[in-house]
């Protein structure tokens, strides 16, 4: 049998409600006319948290905890009766995005100062920023919104015109014109994950304008990030793919006195030119490491080879090139070899072989366990938006599930399962903690007295 252990005070609905608290979501300005407010906005921003934290995927599900929630919380929350899902849904694209993503750095803030997002895996505090894409909304919604926001009639304004309207009125959905198939708008994001901790925190949220792409925000990103954190040591290092990696990133990371490890292929050019000229046919005796295992019934070999740089080529601090090649091996005989190429300012005494190869690893911590979690978890990515299809309103949940989502990841951080067998320990599933949640913050969701009768 095994037993759920959660340790200190996030065994109880007092550590969920503590992190919810380091928000400060009270702060986050009302958008609407007061005389019809029923519920304060603060009340609502806390009780989509809850819900979030406890496996809510749509507005009826919020509305669904509103009832279920203890009463000792309602009463915290000021809930003094069941919210709509209608109600909730309206307020959603009327938030202030920017002002919950502040909510969110305090938050993080909150959980740096208990020391449970310190670098545990890594030996800087590090954080890897990575596309992310949270909405796809159908042309027919989008030209529904503009007529409601808007004088113009937007069934009537053709593809380019619609086009044009997005640009100014709702800046952070991308255009897709298919001629044969459906048009729709993405609404897309950089996402920033503190992968040197065993929480895996994110840390923030910006979104990456319509008419522009990853490469082209990243700069933006970058400063908003650094700007939110710069009294703190929470970024220290920066880890990025080769979409979002420039010289004028290494510049702007340099300038701030941050290190990085950014991956380069060929559109970075003569930098990565250099890693394959001095790197590409470096043979396995020479490598700095070799790590060979077993995993889903493949033999997978990582090898790493690092060269030291003389030259910069204008990426402002870079000192090391890095190779990772990866072999994979398949049962039936079938190998599969990729090899990477990465520039780091980081030089051979801050960074060897080994650190190296954990650090690149690391990197995908933001996709295999942020990206994922909010698409398996609150199916963040379906095409439908059960939430809200305004993108104002999916940015603020993108948001507000970032803060549940941290509040789980360190509950899971901070909890073991123990089998009472073997005695080993390990860390619970995201299903658990949301069950977990689910369990401290709410009644039972069955009504029991209706099961006397089977007796």
């Amino acid at each position: 049998m095994a037993t759920f252990r959660v340790t200190g005070e996030m065994s109880s609905s007092k550590g969920i409600l503590r992190r919810i608290e380091d928000a400060e979501l009270d702060n986050v300005e009302d958008p609407r006319h007061q005389p019809w407010v029923v519920h304060p906005l603060g009340a609502l921003l806390c009780l989509a948290v809850v819900a979030l934290a406890t496996g809510a995927r749509s507005t009826r599900a919020v509305e669904y905890r509103s009832e279920q929630l203890h009463p000792k919380i309602r009463h915290q929350f000021e809930l003094e009766e069941r919210v709509s899902d209608n109600a909730f849904g309206l307020v959603l694209p009327r938030l202030v995005w920017s002002e919950l993503r502040r909510a969110l750095h305090r938050q993080v803030k909150a959980e740096w100062r208990r020391r449970n997002l310190r670098p545990s895996r890594l030996s800087h505090s590090t954080v890897a920023i990575d596309g992310k894409h949270m909405a796809r909304i159908p042309e027919w919604r989008l030209r529904a919104i503009i007529t409601r926001q808007t004088s113009l009639d937007g069934q009537n304004l053709t593809n380019a015109e619609l086009k044009t309207v997005l640009k100014s009125q709702l800046p952070y959905v991308q255009w897709h014109d298919r001629k044969e198939e459906s048009s729709y708008g993405l609404v897309r994001v950089h996402r920033a994950t503190l992968i040197s901790s065993d929480a895996g925190a994110v840390i923030d949220q910006w979104p990456i304008r319509g008419e522009t792409n990853e490469e082209g925000t990243i700069n933006t990103t970058l400063g908003a990030l650094l700007d939110a954190y710069g009294r703190t040591n929470i970024v220290e290092l920066v880890t990025l793919d080769a979409g979002n990696a420039t010289r004028g990133m290494a510049q702007t990371l340099q300038h701030r006195d941050v290190d990085y490890l950014m991956a380069i292929k060929s559109p970075q050019g003569a930098i990565h030119q250099m890693a394959v000229d001095t790197l590409a046919e470096q043979p396995g005796n020479q490598a700095g490491t070799t790590i060979r295992y077993r995993e889903d019934g493949k033999t997978i070999c990582y090898t790493v080879w690092t060269h030291r740089v003389d030259d910069d080529l204008g990426w402002l601090g870079a000192s090391q090139l890095v190779r990772v090649e990866r072999v994979v091996v398949e049962n039936d005989g079938d190998i599969t070899v990729g090899n990477r190429f990465f520039v780091t300012s980081l030089g051979g005494d801050q960074l060897d072989s080994d650190e190296a190869l954990k650090l690149v690893k690391a990197h995908w911590r933001c996709e295999n366990n942020g990206h994922w979690t909010a698409d398996a978890i609150w199916e963040e990515d379906a095409y439908r938006t059960p939430w809200t299809s305004h993108p104002d309103g999916i940015l603020a949940v993108g948001l507000l599930r970032m803060i549940a989502f941290n509040i789980l990841s360190v509950m899971r951080t901070l909890s073991r399962i123990k089998n009472d067998k073997n005695k080993e320990q390990h860390k619970p599933t995201w299903k658990m903690v949301i069950e977990q949640a689910l369990l401290v913050t709410c009644r039972p969701l069955l009504n029991m007295t209706r099961f006397n009768a089977f007796e």
